[in-house]
């Protein structure tokens, strides 16, 4: 019987895992790394400590932290498991024991759900948390990467904890929220400065639905609510967790941050589907919101169903405007390129923004089956100008930015990311000048080993 890591591509090239931790000094540098830069960048994402079970999707994986830490010129690097309890469990037996979200259909009893803290890790008032957002949020020691375990603000948090939480510039505090299959399908947190859960608020929706990134403003909350329908009774009847239902269109709900559930507006637009906002920010009575967004999204499809769909499946960078006094909303698509992973710089989350950077596709993959990019991209807002830097033959990620200093202009910075070259079968990490996309690197880091792809990661100074 062949493995399933014969056949799966999210277990082949760099999808596939690298299944060792280790700590890596002084690395090999191509340029020169700025000397403003001390800190570290962390990148999560997932990698199976084990052959799976099943049906394996990208999304099981667990989490594997990258760390590339820079001082004095100098590049450093560790990588280590994010090592839930489940984890260690299989770590104990040898062999895996959790099923993948592809495996739900063939169980005959209730699934046991492995926290992997596999998609994002931030750190806010002094914790470094890994998140993933099915589970509470995982902490790790900053330095050594080591698992502390699940973090569940003393106590109060009561639901899961989105991979994406959205941190205010001016106060410091940090806003979430939590999903799941039963009512309340939502609830939205937030957290003070210092760490402390200060709000759960339960917030209606017409059906439950894989949520995962939200909007703030300085005074709004977005919630995106897609026609991807995610249930336990549609595992009962199709066999599927997931149900793609575009007749029911996509729902904004924009909600006062003074205000809670009762106050929430909803706006009706066309199907399709959003993993990530690049930001959002509020003009008078409207408010805009630019995404990665799918026309359907087939990425929780088997392959069959994926080869089927005959739409557009690729995602691509959208903005809706809503209007808050007529109710209405436009629906534009800003390029036809193929990107995701879009960021900003972070100091101006939920503020007017001119600058945003996403991954992209500029080859002849697509997105399909399995996500890739060549490219990370430079989008000037207040011109439509784009600038890019491509990496041809190779594979690129999420691209961060990170200011040269706190009082830096918007796009003073770097912005970083890993590239795969499968011809090396390596990894480098790249630095490039926010201001010049298009030159060459500022520096390229020569990791250790391949690094796979994964998820999302963020610049932690000091």
């Amino acid at each position: 019987m062949a493995l399933e890591s014969e056949a799966n591509p999210f277990l082949q090239g760099n999808f596939g895992p690298y299944r060792a931790e280790g700590d890596h000094a002084d690395l090999k540098v191509i340029g020169e790394i700025p000397r403003e830069l001390t800190g570290t960048y962390y990148r999560n994402g997932p990698n199976p400590r084990f052959e799976p079970m099943g049906k394996y999707h990208w999304f099981d994986g667990d989490g594997m932290i990258h760390a590339v830490t820079l001082r004095d010129g100098k590049a450093s690097y560790a990588n280590r498991w994010v090592r839930s309890r489940g984890l260690e469990e299989e770590i104990a037996a040898g062999k895996a024991l959790y099923p993948g979200i592809n495996d739900l259909a063939t169980l005959t009893e209730a699934p046991r759900f492995k926290n992997t803290g596999n998609t994002n890790i931030v750190q806010h008032a002094g914790r470094l948390l890994a998140l993933m957002e099915g589970a509470l949020p995982t902490r790790l020691q900053q330095g050594t990467l080591a698992t502390v375990g699940e973090y569940d603000f003393g106590g109060k948090l009561q639901t899961a904890m989105t991979a994406h939480p959205k941190f205010d510039p001016e106060t410091g505090e940090m806003l979430f929220f939590g999903y799941a299959p039963f009512p309340p399908y939502l609830t939205y947190h937030v957290a003070d400065s210092q760490g402390n859960l200060l709000r759960s608020e339960a917030i209606d929706l017409e059906w439950p639905s894989m949520i995962h990134d939200f909007s703030t403003t300085r005074d709004h909350v977005i919630f995106i609510l897609c026609p991807l329908v995610f249930s336990l009774e549609n595992l009962a009847k199709t066999g599927k967790v997931f149900s793609w239902e575009a007749e029911r269109g996509v729902r904004l709900g924009v909600m006062p941050r003074s205000g809670g559930n009762a106050d929430v507006k909803w706006f009706q637009t066309d199907p399709g589907y959003v993993f990530h906002p690049m930001n959002a920010w509020a003009d008078g009575k409207r408010v805009v919101l630019d995404v990665a967004r799918f026309d359907r999204l087939s990425f929780m499809e088997p392959p069959e169903v994926q080869r089927a769909v005959t739409e557009d499946v690729n995602p691509h960078p959208h903005r809706w405007t809503l209007d808050l006094d007529a109710g209405t909303v436009k629906s534009e698509r800003l390029d036809d390129v193929i990107a995701e992973f879009p960021r900003i710089d972070d100091r101006l989350n939920g503020l007017p923004f001119r600058y945003g950077y996403t991954a992209a596709s500029l080859g002849d993959r697509g997105f399909g089956g399995t996500p890739s990019f060549d490219t990370v991209l430079k989008y000037d807002t207040h011109t439509g100008k784009r600038e890019q830097h491509r990496f041809p033959g190779k594979g690129c990620g999420e691209a961060a930015f990170v200011p040269k200093s706190p009082t830096a202009g918007e796009d003073e910075g770097y912005l970083m990311t890993f590239v795969y070259d499968p011809e090396k079968d390596g990894s480098e990490f790249v630095l490039l000048d926010a201001r010049d996309v298009g030159g060459e690197p500022v520096a390229r880091v020569q990791m250790p080993h391949r690094v796979p792809y994964g998820f999302h990661g963020n610049w932690v100074a000091g």
